[in-house]
Formats: C-alpha cells, structure tokens, sequence
C-alpha cells in the first residue's frame, strides 16, 4: 500500500490503518528494535509501541516520508526501552556498533558547545558525499544496529570487507569532522 494512502487511514482513524503499517513496515521495524534490544519479546513489544506512537502522532503530523517518520519513531521506542532496560549494565550488541564511531563523533564535552541536531547535520552532509552503497551500509550498521554478517549477506560481500569499508567511512567521518571544527585532530 502506498504511504499516502496509510497516511489517509491514520487520518480516518481506520482500524486497519495499523495493520497496513504492520505489513509495510513490520519486518524491519522488528529488525531495528531486535538489533538494538537484543530480546525478542522487547523488540515485539517495541513494534506495538511504535505503532501506538505513530497512530497518536498522525494526524495532526502528516511525514513525507512516511518511512523515515517510522523507522525514526521505532528507534526511538526500542532506545527509550533500552535505557529503560539498562540503566547501570550494557547491551553488548548495539553499544559495540556505537562504539566503533566513538573515535570519530565528538564526546560530552562538544555538547556543551554544539547541539546535537546541528552534528546530526553535519553528519547528514557527510554521508551524501558518500557513494549509495557506503551510505546503505553505515545507516545499517549505526543508524539499523545491523550486524556486518546481515550486512554483508545484504550486500553480497564478505564481512571482512564490510568491516573494512566501515572502518575506511569512519575515518573518513572523522577527516570531515575535523575540517567541520566538530572534532580535534
């Protein structure tokens, strides 16, 4: 079903309006909560969180695209659900992705003096300089939480170099953010 006619059914307040949120999106809303969470139950209980939270949200909101308002509210159920579930131990899967750009994203300390939608941007201009395939795969890897493996049998290569690739986009992340002023040299 297209996004505008989903869209007209959370505005009808139709009850299959859900259901065809489900059928789009479902698959790999359970994906992104099940990388991040780590739990199926958690991740299954997120999917019904985001569709709650997008049901509430539109109307008055109407997003174009409606995918992006999707996957961004379903990560956003599945971290709040993760700080909730984690409050003092961590979540191995999703922080070592994390982990791995925390050479190149600027610390706490950049906080205090830039906003994060304004790295967010930065960062956004970054990845369209990027090839479609590179972009494809960080948003996988650090946006999605996907593993190189999924990743890897997504795109037909060998996770070595997979990890090779990552490992070349954050560095170059890291050069672009040094000449943008958000990170030291």
């Amino acid at each position: 079903m297209e996004d505008s006619k989903i869209i007209g059914l959370l505005f009808e307040r139709a009850e299959n309006a859900i259901s065809a949120l489900a059928e789009k999106f479902g698959r790999r809303l359970r994906s992104l909560a099940l990388n991040i969470l780590g739990s199926i139950r958690d991740a299954e209980e997120t999917v019904n969180d985001t569709y709650l939270a997008v049901w509430n949200a539109i109307p008055p909101k109407q997003p174009d695209p409606l995918a992006g308002f999707v996957y961004q509210t379903g990560r956003n159920q599945a971290l709040k659900r993760l700080r909730s579930n984690t409050a003092q131990k961590r979540n191995g899967t999703y922080d070592l992705s994390l982990d791995e750009l925390a050479g190149c994203i600027p610390g706490p300390a950049l906080e205090e003096t830039v906003e994060a939608r304004e790295l967010g941007q930065v960062i956004d201009r970054f990845l369209e300089g990027q090839a479609r395939e590179n972009r494809m795969i960080f948003l996988r890897r650090y946006w999605f939480g996907d593993s190189v493996r999924d990743i890897a049998r997504a795109f037909g290569m060998k996770e070595n170099a997979v990890s090779v690739r990552l490992s070349r986009i954050r560095g170059q992340l890291k050069d672009y953010l040094i000449k943008e002023g958000y990170h030291d040299a």
